[in-house]
């Protein structure tokens, strides 16, 4: 298990003015998210035809197949996309590749998976795509998990007579059949809700478990460098070398699932990658948003079967708690989860406050020992150094200051067996420099991006590992669908067809790819923004009673409803 990284910045005293400028900053990213939508919008293409074509690796270099594959980073997104390109009968069938299928192989820095590394995550869109991979996958990824029966929120009573008032009770079975569409993605063939939670590490376990055997999974493999090879072959492609002096390749195309702080993300944008992750920021460097969030994980959540369970939001005064039980594997007990999120003491938003103006028991409630600190925890390690005795008060206190009223919150964080802490990092969903590159001097290879390394986005709409998936789903359809032309040029050069035809271009596919996504997930990001501070209520409530009038009007207009289903409706 690898530490999480440590960010050291310097922020700019300012406490004037704070909120103009994060409501100002959201609405220019989000005008320039729509801005660039519409230039760059087109019709989806069709479904692939099916075809038996047999890709002759002696085509010209511009028009050679993408054949052998290389995943930087054995997350949720970089297995799917192995899923996606080895395991996927409907996107198979038809194409034929000399000497075997696609060639796959996985490379991720850390010593192993840590499977009990991480919280719960939901599964919506997510879960929709696992079904469009392999109907097998999504089965036993279903059989893992814990199906969400209602998302209920509730916020602390006004009144001294009870401990919440009601804000909303989704049933996510009448939500999903509310919407055409939604009831097309979201239910399965037998009518059910496709909406689950599973723990983070339970998820990659089924995933790296049921991996064909022919996609090659290798560990404790840095990368440092992407290369042409010295002399030149044949073949041509590019090379992934390593912190352990090892060099790996040829390959076509090689694929960045590293999350954040990613070394092909910086590959993209400078066409190098700094040996300390620290470095890699590129035109989209992080910004510490001032918000934290506390985890309290029951390994056996006392749950005696697996029927649907809700979700509970408790809304607070300056701060709000998410509960929720998880499935962990089948014939496994679930999970119970408790997150607290809260604003950070030493900060107004993004801006760091002065010295005076904090209050000692305050940032001792909501920030790190060392307030220069401020982690944002990469790999969903446990980076709380305190004794469990210690965290676990730290969470009684703040729920207890918050008046978060929750039924088994205290009891989940009584008998939680692990507690993390991360800082939530706001990342600009627009990067100049697009989601791929084309490697010179290989003979057309690219890198390309996937997940939280084109798009980590806040946490606050639950979407990060449904997006991540749909990802995989829609970079596998681009890379099939160029593939499945590339065939077609040669039949038609076989055949001395003299129709002019268009000529397959792999950085097309790559940018249809990318078009297709980045909408969807940088709409994502400047909502998840603008919730994230609107949740917690501002600092010691200053504004709770407005966001409990302002969520009661939404849900009145069912506003809710849409942001929730507009966000898991996979958009491929």
């Amino acid at each position: 298990m690898i530490p999480a990284r440590v960010e050291t910045r310097k922020h700019p005293v300012e406490r004037k003015s704070n909120d103009i400028r994060l409501h100002l900053a959201c609405f220019l990213v989000a005008l320039a998210a729509r801005w660039i939508d519409g230039v760059f919008a087109f019709s989806q293409t069709p479904s692939q035809q099916k075809l038996a074509l047999q890709l002759d690796r002696s085509a010209p270099s511009d028009v050679k197949p993408v054949k052998r594959v290389c995943i930087v980073g054995a997350g949720i997104a970089g297995l799917s996309l192995a899923h996606a390109l080895t395991n996927s009968p409907s996107l198979m069938e038809g194409i034929s590749i000399p000497e075997g299928d696609l060639e796959v192989s996985i490379f991720d820095s850390r010593k192993s998976l840590d499977y009990t590394a991480g919280a719960g995550v939901q599964l919506n869109g997510g879960m929709a795509c696992l079904g469009k991979i392999n109907p097998d996958l999504q089965r036993a990824v279903i059989e893992g998990a814990i199906p969400i029966s209602y998302i209920r929120g509730r916020h602390k009573s006004w009144s001294s007579k009870g401990d919440v008032d009601k804000l909303w009770d989704y049933s996510v079975e009448e939500l999903i059949r509310s919407d055409e569409t939604a009831r097309q993605e979201l239910l399965d063939d037998e009518g059910k809700a496709l909406w689950y939670g599973i723990m983070r590490g339970a998820l990659q376990e089924i995933l790296l478990e049921k991996l064909p055997r022919s996609v090659q999974v290798s560990f404790d493999k840095t990368v440092t460098g992407i290369s042409a090879p010295n002399n030149q072959i044949a073949d041509g492609g590019a090379y992934c070398k390593f912190l352990d002096g090892s060099l790996e390749g040829p390959f076509d195309l090689i694929v960045g699932c590293d999350g954040i702080k990613s070394a092909l993300k910086e590959y993209v944008d400078r066409e190098n990658i700094s040996e300390d992750p620290s470095k890699r920021e590129g035109s989209a460097a992080a910004l510490y948003s001032g918000i934290r969030i506390n985890y309290a994980v029951q390994e056996n959540g006392g749950v005696e079967n697996t029927l649907p369970q809700p979700l509970q939001l408790c809304f607070a005064d300056g701060g709000y708690a998410l509960t929720g039980i998880y499935g962990n594997g089948k014939h496994r007990p679930p999970s119970r989860c408790f997150f607290v999120t809260s604003l950070d003491e030493n900060y107004n938003g993004p801006f760091k406050r002065r010295i005076g103006d904090v209050v000692p028991e305050q940032q001792q409630m909501t920030s790190n020992v060392d307030s220069n600190e401020v982690l944002e925890n990469a790999d969903w390690s446990q980076n709380v150094r305190r004794p469990k005795a210690e965290t676990r008060e730290k969470m009684l206190q703040q729920i207890k200051i918050y008046g978060v009223s929750d039924s088994t919150a205290v009891s989940t964080i009584e008998n939680a067996d692990r507690f993390f802490e991360l800082g939530v990092y706001f990342h600009n969903p627009i990067n100049l420099s697009g989601w791929s590159k084309e490697v010179p001097s290989t003979g057309g290879s690219f890198t390309v991006l996937c997940g939280d390394a084109a798009h980590a986005m806040p946490p606050f709409l639950g979407q990060g590992a449904n997006q991540a998936i749909q990802d995989a789903w829609s970079l596998a359809t681009r890379l099939y669908a160029y593939n499945s032309k590339v065939g077609r040029a040669q039949l038609d050069k076989m055949s001395n067809d003299d129709e002019e035809c268009e000529k397959p271009s792999l950085k097309k596919e790559l940018r249809l790819y990318q078009k297709t996504r980045f909408f969807p997930t940088a709409s994502i990001t400047v909502k998840a923004t603008i919730i994230g501070y609107l949740e917690t209520g501002g600092r010691n409530g200053f504004y709770a009673k407005f966001r409990d009038v302002f969520f009661k009007l939404l849900d009145f207009a069912s506003v809710p409803k849409r942001v929730l289903l507009d966000s898991s409706i996979p958009k491929v």
